[in-house]
């Protein structure tokens, strides 16, 4: 069985609901926490959360800051950066993808890796 992650909503992809053979959805829907750094200018966001969600937690911290995300709020965060992140501020700010700055993943081993790693 093929395993795919549901990253909190949807993702313009498909890949979290499609395939060829049988598969399990592990969903990221309790994981959705989002901090937001005002002072620094950036954001730990966590693989469950929404475009919508992201973006109204930016705009309770700052009339300043943003994020280059997509343009539908209820595609997950995972699945947007994963396609690259398709947005209406793309042509100032490049892709949501081009603005991340570090990541927490775990790969099929279990080991967790971060951008130095």
């Amino acid at each position: 069985m093929q395993i795919r992650v549901r990253s909190g909503g949807h993702d313009y992809e498909g890949m979290s609901y499609v395939s060829e053979v049988p598969f399990v959805v592990i969903d990221l829907i309790n994981l959705r926490e989002i901090q937001v750094d005002v002072e620094n200018s950036n954001a730990w966001v966590q693989g469950g959360a929404t475009v919508g969600e992201l973006l109204y937690k930016i705009s309770q911290q700052s009339r300043t800051l943003s994020f280059p995300a997509g343009v539908c709020p209820t595609v997950g965060i995972s699945g947007l950066i994963s396609g690259g992140g398709y947005g209406f501020l793309m042509r100032k700010y490049g892709l949501s993808a081009d603005n991340i700055l570090d990541a927490h993943i775990i790969d099929v081993n279990g080991r967790v890796l971060d951008r130095e790693s």
